[in-house]
């Protein structure tokens, strides 16, 4: 059996006393039906709503710390859940090791599943080997549980490039469970052909989908299908479907082919789209692109006679070739931004690159590239290319890698200055920088009477992000440099926002000052939602500082004029709590 699995062998007084325990529980038991669900299922019902760390928290908090405990079996249960979900890979498996002996079966089959896929994670094989071995040899597993420990176990040896014992394993795995479906046939095929196994892979070419780009790769690795075919179909495909996979099929083709600017395109694709691939994954794509960068432009420059360190000629011919083959003017500018041994030269390269690869719709491919501080120390970039490489990082969600591009650039000659420190304000703030996004709004409020209208709403925005990230004591003082610069509108949503962060502080009295402003700052007969809220949040401040009359008084207000039933029954409850 471990051949198949790939895993080591391995009185009257004592009369009443139980009476009146027996009391005492059907009373609890009464008392809880009542009340409502408990704490852990107030945690099930949090994770259930995609509140994956609020419910982990109350986990944390609650959680009995005896394995003997009522109920502890099911807060563990849930704990592995959600470290899962997290991806708290670390935690899971320190957590797991240390699962007692003795626990329930449900949580081990939980727990140990979760927390081999996590030992997986972290590149600890032989860990989650173990793991499985304590899941597959000491308890009863339903049918799926065993198939997903098994495959489990295949990908073990798969992350520690040991093909041939994944290969034997997935071989036993066929024969257990036929047949096997297309997604775990489709994994077996891309691993084997990965490591160069297409003869092995052939045992499932029949089971794989006939249009998949896997397929056509497989044909191809066989000799079933010419070099240039596979390049046209799979160029068509991509037409059609911009399935990513079709691009590793063009770069296996171009390698055969020699064809060294297919292979650069080929690259930059799939550079562009491994959004979801590990951070080692996506440096490893970008050195292999900058190593065929460099063996397209020597090509290049054979055919065209170019000598090396005559920057003048290649960058001329690298800007003549930009407009009929923009992947060779990539090649040479690329060449130059690594090898010219002239600054200017290097800079210059390196803002061609960056533009050419924006124009070509390849914004993560450009930052990507530019990311190794090794290779490209942040300030031997052209400043012009670190500021068009970090707005392409905003643009796409990737604020960190805007930050280190921005962070001490000096505002660029296209932008003025407001416009450059809002946006760099965001961009820090975004990545986690907080005191520097919030020294940058500082220098955009200094000395100012007043801002342009969308500069003063994203300068709002920032700092409703450090709000949200508990930064209230910052945020109250950029709330409140604002407050003078700000018109009608902006002023409403800034003093409602000093409301909540006086609120979150306790600060009754003047988060009530701060929303009853709010509420009466636009002078209308009927009051519009905004204001509706912000009298609700004023007269609910108002009775939590104490202001009994003043708090009744806003709410008799709110039931006159309010129409909306919800609302009028959220004002019925608050008059209850005065």
């Amino acid at each position: 059996m471990a051949a198949w699995l790939g895993l080591p062998q391995t009185s009257t007084y004592n009369s009443d006393m139980r009476f009146v325990a027996l009391l005492i529980m059907l009373l609890s038991c009464a008392v809880h039906a009542q009340s409502g669900p408990d704490a852990f299922e107030i945690a099930q019902r949090f994770a259930d709503t995609s509140a994956p760390q609020l419910a982990l928290a109350r986990v944390e908090q609650m959680q009995p710390a005896s394995p003997t405990a009522a109920r502890w079996a099911d807060w563990e249960q849930l704990r592995c859940i959600l470290l899962a979900r997290l991806a708290r890979h670390q935690e899971l498996t320190k957590r797991v090791a240390a699962l007692p002996p003795a626990a329930p079966d449900k949580v081990v089959r939980t727990c140990v599943l979760q927390g081999a896929r996590a030992a997986l994670m972290n590149g600890e094989g032989v860990t989650a080997r173990d793991f499985l071995a304590r899941l597959l040899w000491r308890h009863e597993l339903p049918v799926d549980e065993m198939r997903q420990a098994r495959l489990l176990v295949i990908e073990t040896y798969l992350a520690e490039d040991k093909a041939q014992d994944a290969y034997a394993l997935m071989l036993r795995y066929q024969q257990d469970y036929k047949p096997v479906d297309r997604d775990t046939v489709t994994r077996f095929v891309d691993a084997l052909l990965a490591v160069g196994m297409e003869k092995e892979a052939v045992n499932w070419f029949s089971q794989l989908d006939e249009a998949s780009p896997l397929k056509l790769l497989l044909r191809f690795k066989s000799n079933l299908i010419a070099p240039d075919v596979v390049i046209a179909q799979a160029r068509a495909a991509l037409a059609k479907t911009h399935n990513p996979a079709y691009w590793l099929v063009l770069r296996h083709a171009a390698a055969v082919q020699k064809d060294r600017l297919l292979q650069v395109e080929a690259l930059e694709n799939l550079l562009q789209l491994a959004g979801d691939k590990p951070t080692e994954r996506i440096t490893s794509i970008a050195a292999e692109l900058w190593k065929s960068y460099a063996v397209a432009a020597q090509e290049a420059a054979n055919q065209n006679g170019l000598l090396v360190g005559d920057d003048a000629a290649w960058a001329d011919n690298a800007a003549r070739r930009s407009t009929t083959s923009p992947v060779a003017g990539r090649a040479l500018f690329a060449y130059l931004a690594q090898q010219s041994k002239v600054r200017a030269t290097r800079q210059s390269a390196q803002l061609q690159l960056a533009y050419s690869l924006q124009n070509a719709k390849l914004p993560l491919t450009a930052t990507r590239l530019f990311d190794d501080p090794a290779r490209f120390p942040v300030t031997q970039i052209d400043p012009y290319a670190r500021f068009l490489l970090g707005a392409m990082a905003a643009e796409n969600s990737r604020p960190i890698a805007a930050a280190r591009y921005w962070q001490g650039l000096p505002t660029p000659p296209t932008l003025d200055a407001d416009e450059w420190r809002v946006r760099l304000a965001a961009v820090l703030v975004r990545a986690n920088f907080a005191e520097p996004g919030a020294d940058v709004l500082r220098a955009l409020i200094a000395g100012k009477k007043t801002l342009p209208v969308d500069v003063m709403q994203r300068a709002v925005a920032t700092v409703q992000e450090l709000q949200d990230t508990g930064f209230f004591k910052t945020a109250d003082e950029l709330y409140r440099a604002l407050l003078p610069l700000s018109t009608a509108k902006e002023r409403r949503e800034i003093l409602f926002a000093l409301g909540r962060v006086a609120e979150s502080s306790n600060d009754f009295q003047n988060a009530a000052d701060f929303f009853l402003e709010a509420a009466l700052l636009v002078d209308a007969k009927a009051a519009d939602p905004f204001a509706v809220n912000a009298r609700i949040a004023a007269a609910s401040n108002l009775g939590r500082a104490g202001l009994k009359d003043d708090a009744r008084a806003q709410f008799e207000w709110l039931r006159k004029n309010v129409k909306d039933a919800e609302r009028l029954e959220l004002i019925r409850r608050e008059i209850l709590k005065l």
